[in-house]
């Protein structure tokens, strides 16, 4: 055991070690700070934990854990006692990261003729209680310990105290950035669910860290299929392609401009993929791949412009290239010709030298070149 001070010892090294190291864990998972929290108490020899993180703005990302402390005591303390509490401004008003106890909060006067001490922290048998702020921008964070008798704390104690102050902070501003990110990224999920498309997050050695409702739909119609061992295509060229743009991402080298579109065979529509590369990734954890996966069908119709671009490639005439325009904008066929003037025959005799000159064999066939076409070249 390493001493933290001179003088009567309490505070075990490697315990204390341990404890500590539980609050990066807590950082990352969330569900972890009530029993890392525990461990740093127990670790202080101390009674109860007070610790807390207050978003000023957005009460739901209030992040509150205490130890062996009656659940009433801060509904009584916030609702009756904060507003008489001389140590509250005194807190606020410390350099951040700075432990204050006993003299530093009150004065003995000050404490025995406080309605806090008398009707909320005995009634709650809190002793000794200390208090810091975490001050994190436009947040209220708090830690504050107590003893279990009305006795001085050690300088062991303190001094541990101290140092768990400092990573407590440190573990704390991890946590908000991950939460702040993952936020972000469910944000960007749920919007490109609600137009239809999937997105996969995936680390430059092939994990898979985030994919929304839109890519597990996709991996139900088997387009993909995705597990701890990384996203799999079942169009092998598309696997190439994913290959090659992990391992730009991997050696950081410029990833290639991928995108191609693959076939489902449960559900015959057309999935567009793209291969993006995200810099630093979520939070700064390194830089990350985002696949997208658009249905194509699902997606806005061609505009004109791009209409009169794929008539261009095949070399379709004035006519052809309104007949094209017309079925990819869902127009039934004896629409067009009411509103062109012409017959039914006629129609068909362009959408049939169309169909030639793409080489396509029916109209669906025709439908789903434009769909790639534009896809490719303009979206």
């Amino acid at each position: 055991m390493q001493p933290f001070g001179e003088g009567k010892l309490k505070v075990d090294q490697a315990r204390l070690n341990a404890a500590i190291r539980g609050l990066y864990e807590a950082a990352v998972t969330a569900e972890l700070w009530k029993p890392a929290m525990e461990e740093v108490t127990d670790a202080l020899q101390a009674k109860s934990c007070h610790f807390f993180s207050n978003n000023l703005t957005n009460a739901g990302d209030d992040l509150f854990v205490t130890v062996r402390m009656d659940p009433d005591f801060h509904k009584d303390y916030m609702g009756t006692y904060a507003e008489l509490d001389v140590r509250y401004p005194r807190i606020l008003e410390a350099p951040v990261g700075r432990v204050l106890h006993g003299d530093l909060l009150w004065t003995d006067e000050e404490r025995m003729a406080s309605p806090v001490y008398h009707e909320n922290l005995l009634p709650f048998e809190l002793y000794e209680v200390t208090g810091a702020q975490l001050a994190m921008p436009d947040r209220l964070s708090w830690l504050g310990f107590s003893l279990y008798e009305e006795e001085p704390w050690e300088k062991d104690q303190l001094e541990a105290q101290q140092l768990i102050l400092g990573h407590t902070r440190q573990a704390l501003r991890i946590h908000l950035t991950l939460a702040e990110a993952k936020a972000n990224t469910e944000t960007l999920g749920n919007l490109l669910t609600a137009r239809g498309q999937g997105i996969i997050l995936v680390t430059a050695g092939g994990r898979i860290v985030f994919a929304n409702d839109q890519a597990e739909a996709l991996q139900q119609e088997q387009v993909l299929k995705m597990s701890s061992r990384g996203l799999v295509f079942r169009d092998r060229a598309l696997n190439r392609r994913l290959a090659l743009a992990l391992d730009a991402l991997h050696f950081r080298s410029s990833v290639p401009s991928g995108e191609t579109v693959t076939l489902t065979d449960t559900t015959d529509h057309q999935i567009g993929v793209r291969f993006l590369p995200v810099p630093g990734g979520i939070g700064g954890g390194g830089s990350m791949l985002a696949v997208l996966c658009i249905p194509l069908h699902m997606q806005h119709g061609p505009d004109p412009s791009e209409i009169r671009q794929f008539a261009g490639l095949f070399r379709l005439t004035p006519s052809e290239e309104l007949v094209v325009g017309a079925i990819a904008s869902g127009q039934d066929l004896s629409q067009h010709c009411v509103e062109r003037g012409i017959s039914l025959d006629t129609a068909r005799k362009h959408l049939k030298n169309t169909m030639a000159k793409a080489n396509c064999r029916s109209q669906k066939d025709l439908l789903r070149l434009v769909e790639r076409f534009c896809f490719f070249r303009l979206r």
